[in-house]
């Protein structure tokens, strides 16, 4: 992980922990440019904190559908050939489909949240090729 990448995750991380839906929801409103510049940072750092010795040999590709504040916000992360590609928008024929809304994402991606938990209790919504969401966590590093 970058150190750019390590202060964006370890900022966001400081700054949602202990808050509700609400307040992490509060949080992205009151950044400069909202829901949608956190996300883009986010998107933006994910490349950075990828292990490519993790995902090993693995081409998949994920959508991702996150809802803030009445809004659907879509990105997308894309594995292959040992590099990650994320960013606004949708990719063709994702392997996974994942929907939430922005506060379990940002609790999940700085691990205040366990994934499994998320989606046993339906805060994440997963459509697709369920095995390969369950690895796509482990080829990142965490805040």
């Amino acid at each position: 992980m970058t150190d750019q990448n390590t202060v964006a995750f370890h900022e966001i991380k400081q700054a949602i922990t202990g808050l509700d839906a609400d307040g992490v929801d509060a949080y992205a409103a009151d950044r400069p440019g909202g829901a949608q510049a956190l996300l883009d940072l986010v998107f933006a750092n994910l490349p950075g904190a990828f292990l490519p010795e993790r995902a090993g040999d693995q081409n998949i590709s994920f959508q991702y559908v996150i809802t803030s504040g009445g809004e659907i916000h879509r990105y997308h992360a894309v594995v292959s050939d040992g590099v990650c590609t994320a960013g606004r928008g949708d990719v063709e024929s994702p392997n996974v489909t994942m929907t939430m809304d922005l506060a379990v994402f940002l609790q999940v991606l700085v691990g205040t949240m366990a994934p499994v938990r998320a989606f046993l209790t339906r805060k994440i919504k997963v459509s697709g090729e369920m095995m390969a969401a369950t690895k796509f966590e482990s080829w990142f590093a965490r805040p």
